[in-house]
């Protein structure tokens, strides 16, 4: 049987996915780009590589003007596909940020494509769109526009349903194309983001086999052909990518990535999301809020949809997909919670990755396929119906999060000096949230101001000599900047000479025209030079290494190789095979596949629409409505649940808190959101310090200390505007089961001194009882005394110490006191009356009895004055009203109190 050529003419459905993120672009172009969490990084990297490109360094790794001076390898070691791009679009006059932003919408106009091309595999064309639409508005994407603003991961993650149709096309119908479909996205992906490249490589490894296996069930013999089609073409596209992965395999060493963070697994664990995170509807932006944080979620509409589309392929049998869809879904999800912790510590560099929710870009891509499976459950004469609502229903589930809700941020005359003061500013050497790529030569991490940096307006590539040396040790030497990399200098003795410049493999050096050795100074770990004594003429250059230069011509080799794969590539996809069991699992019907274009009428219809609605968004409903979007007013915002209205100094006024849950397990989180307001404009920065104490305030169980509220920097707050400011408090393993109270200061974050209350406190309490659940340590049965039932002494310790008795009681809780209780501890002498005596409430003030719970084991620790006339400890439990009965082996025991000898030691054991 032969199978249709689908790929020959042109699917309108192409054009309707292309037009689909449109509805989102339009509010991203503004002036300047979004200023999210990264975007000005890459700002800042895509202008590096347009200078680089533009001075004749075809595949730049070094930029000399990073790290305040010193250089950095960052594109040895971050993939540099994407600034490439905006680097290419710099060199023909596309402003910088333009450049940026056109990449951007590139990256979601491909990834909507992909996944409606990958989707139409194995399902009608209407849910093919579908599935197109949930991609294109998931709200891990919308995240990443007006959020994180990772360009590198919004490419590779455009890659990752490219790369799974490539897997599917070479399992199913292997070919020179096939083959190629699935080096390119693949190449693609490495070429951009690390992260996203480690975890699809995770759903990689197992569909490689799997996929082969399943479309060869009923001819072995073609396994061969189709499993060496799909590692032909994930190891081409390893090929393609060759001149970034060697030098990153060979070289990470020499940088600090190599070393893993000691805080790497702590970061890591709080950043898992919650079950109740995973599947939820995004909230409306509120615009009065100077806090930005959108939630990380696969979003309401598109867990229903997919629900949907899984009870949708049960109905219809198509046992492959479903399994293939839930397998990966659920791999994903485990993944995204705690739960998975011992996978990310177990796979090599999984923990670098720190953010769990990057699982939810590959995953978006399975939600998409499992929610356009939901049109299935449509007769097909309602289907394209079926799809007009679902698109409704999905671009109105993401319009809360596709509004402007972050400020532009644009750089009139974007220079190297841009990126000098960013990491002056904002801490972010070398554009790296880490300094991760900081070379491991030198003590200090060389974060001392740069020279002259307004020079590196009109020479960005300036290398200078270490002007201190100059100063502090050889004040003789005399230094001329003869052009960027070249200087001239006299010296009165051979002496080295030091570049501002971090040393690292690759760079040389000539001494008047002839080649000198290079080394790094033990201090900064710069570039020295040694120098005889006279003037002499220094140039250095970086002319790369031996591993670049064998990345680079393994990938000039694989580029020749696709170009003949292309070029010969006659036999078209699925040409000589027939149709696999892959195939008719997968596809529509008895074995059938679905429709291979979408119809132009309905096509038509839909891409008027998207148009028409864009235009009214942008024109209407965005300057002139609130629809999707909230304003509150500055001091009641509309997500606070609990009004408290307190003035911390005359800086800042806690308007109130929204709090979910009231208990939590040791170890566990307990999320809290305040709302701050500036009572007028601010002049230093403050930090919110949060935590979870017991009642007496002895003792903290969870501490949050961000380095500023969740608005950000807090001399940017106005009063007219408030932040919210969430704190995950993750309560110490070792926390008991008591009940405790969240403490809320602001601290100035110079000082570390606390704002003031109007009562002079430096923190308020908030009201909630916050319960720590457990049962507790577990104690020995020995003693077993009853009082009223409620609640047992088990064990009891007594153990003198200088002048003082330590008395620790175990209580086990039968069931929750009527009203709190006070111990009695009595040092009795040999008359049996009292010779010292201590009453207190149990546990102190940290856990009163009423609160106790029905099965807690409880340690209660008591101190009497020693006296040698004591010869018994009596303890026993009262109200005010009477003294609690107690029993033993359901007998009374005399005057309801437990006599101890001196010597008892039963909680030891």
């Amino acid at each position: 049987m032969r199978l249709r050529r689908p790929y020959l003419s042109f699917d309108p459905g192409l054009l309707v996915t292309a037009l689909l993120p449109l509805i989102g672009l339009i509010p991203t172009f503004g002036d300047g780009i979004i200023k999210t969490a990264d975007g000005p990084l890459h700002v800042q990297r895509i202008y590096a590589m347009s200078v680089l490109l533009e001075h004749g360094h075809l595949w730049p790794r070094w930029v000399s003007w990073f790290h305040l001076g010193y250089g950095y390898p960052v594109f040895n070691f971050y993939p540099p596909g994407v600034f490439y791009l905006g680097g290419l679009l710099g060199l023909i006059g596309v402003s910088i940020p333009l450049a940026f932003n056109l990449v951007a919408a590139l990256a979601w106009i491909l990834g909507s494509m992909g996944t409606y091309a990958l989707a139409k595999r194995f399902l009608p064309v209407s849910g093919a769109l579908l599935a197109a639409a949930l991609w294109a508005y998931a709200p891990s994407r919308l995240y990443e526009v007006w959020d994180q603003g990772s360009l590198p991961q919004m490419l590779a993650a455009a890659c990752v349903p490219w790369i799974f149709l490539g897997l599917t096309l070479a399992a199913q119908n292997p070919s020179r194309r096939s083959l190629l479909a699935l080096a390119l996205p693949t190449a693609g992906m490495i070429l951009s983001h690390q992260p996203i490249t480690l975890i699809t490589g995770l759903f990689i490894a197992p569909a490689a086999l799997v996929l082969p296996l399943a479309a060869s069930w009923r001819d072995r013999r073609t396994f061969a052909r189709r499993f060496a089609c799909v590692i032909g073409g994930l190891a081409l596209g390893a090929g393609l990518a060759a001149i970034f992965l060697i030098p990153l395999a060979l070289e990470l060493k020499y940088v600090q990535a190599a070393a893993e963070a000691p805080d790497v697994i702590p970061y890591l664990r709080s950043n898992f999301l919650q079950p109740g995170q995973l599947f939820i509807q995004p909230p409306p932006v509120d615009l009065t809020d100077l806090r930005y944080k959108l939630p990380t979620t696969l979003g309401l509409a598109g867990g229903i949809l997919c629900a949907l589309g899984l009870l949708a392929l049960v109905r219809t049998r198509r046992w492959g997909l479903l399994a293939a869809l839930v397998a990966a879904l659920a791999f994903a999800l485990l993944m995204m919670v705690e739960l998975s912790l011992p996978v990310w510590q177990a796979v090599p560099f999984m923990a670098q990755l720190r953010f769990p929710e990057r699982f939810l870009r590959v995953a978006a891509v399975f939600l998409a396929l499992g929610s356009g499976a939901s049109l299935l459950l449509f007769p097909r004469r309602w289907q394209m119906a079926g799809l007009a609502g679902g698109l409704i229903l999905v671009i109105a589930a993401g319009l809360p999060m596709a509004y402007p809700s972050r400020p532009f941020v644009n750089w009139p005359n974007l220079s190297a000096l841009d990126e000098i003061r960013m990491e002056e500013t904002e801490h972010t050497w070398g554009s790296t949230s880490y300094d991760e790529f900081n070379p491991v030569w030198g003590e200090k991490p060389g974060w001392d101001p740069a020279v002259e940096p307004e020079e590196y307006v009109n020479n960005p590539l300036r290398i200078v000599v270490n002007r201190l040396d100059m100063i502090r040790q050889w004040p003789d030497l005399q230094v001329e900047q003869v052009d960027a990399a070249t200087v001239r200098v006299t010296v009165t003795g051979a002496r080295p000479v030091r570049f501002r410049q971090f040393y690292f493999p690759g760079w040389t050096a000539l001494l008047d025209g002839q080649p000198v050795p290079i080394y790094p100074e033990p201090e900064l770990g710069q570039i020295t030079v040694d120098v005889p004594e006279g003037t002499h003429l220094i140039a250095l250059a970086y002319t790369g290494t031996t591993a670049q230069a064998v990345g680079a011509l393994v990938t000039l080799a694989s580029i020749g190789v696709a170009i003949v794969l292309m070029v010969y590539s006659r036999n078209h996809i699925g040409e000589g095979l027939r149709p696999s069991l892959t195939e008719r699992l997968f596809h529509e019907g008895e074995g059938g596949t679905p429709a291979r274009a979408f119809p132009p009428r309905p096509a038509a219809l839909f891409a008027l629409a998207i148009v028409a609605f864009t235009l009214v968004n942008s024109f209407i409903i965005t300057p002139h409505t609130l629809l999707f979007r909230r304003q509150s007013p500055p001091d009641q915002p509309a997500a606070m649940q609990t009004p408290v209205n307190v003035r911390f100094g005359d800086t800042f006024a806690l308007l109130g808190y929204t709090l979910e849950q009231t208990s939590t397990a040791p170890g566990g989180l307990l999320p809290v959101t305040l709302y701050w307001r500036a009572l007028q404009p601010v002049d230093k920065e403050y930090r919110p310090v949060v935590q979870l104490v017991n009642l007496s305030q002895t003792a903290a169980w969870a501490v949050s200390e961000p380095l500023f509220p969740g608005g950000g920097k807090t001399t940017t707050y106005t009063p007219d505007r408030f932040a919210s400011d969430v704190h995950a408090l993750r309560l110490f393993p070792d926390a008991p089961p008591y009940v405790g109270r969240i403490s809320v200061q602001m601290v100035d974050s110079g000082t570390g001194d606390p704002l003031r209350l109007p009562d002079g406190s430096d923190r308020l309490l908030l009201p909630p009882l916050i319960r720590v659940t457990g049962a507790g340590a577990a104690l020995p049965p020995v003693l077993n005394y009853r009082f009223d039932d409620a609640v047992e002494l088990a064990c009891a310790t007594i153990q003198r110490e200088g002048d003082t008795l330590t008395i620790d009681l175990g209580w086990r809780v039968l069931q929750t006191p009527a009203q709190d209780v006070t111990v009695f501890v009595h040092g009795l002498g040999a008359n049996g009356q009292p010779v010292e005596q201590n009453d207190s409430p149990p546990l102190g003030l940290d856990y009163p009895a009423s609160l106790w719970q029905p099965g807690q084991t409880l340690l209660d620790h008591h101190t009497l004055l020693w006296d040698d006339r004591i010869q018994l400890i009596a303890i026993g439990l009262y109200t005010p009203e009477r003294r609690l009965t107690v029993t033993r082996d359901s007998q009374p025991v005399p005057d309801n109190r437990v006599l101890l000898a001196l010597d008892e030691n039963s909680c030891s054991r």
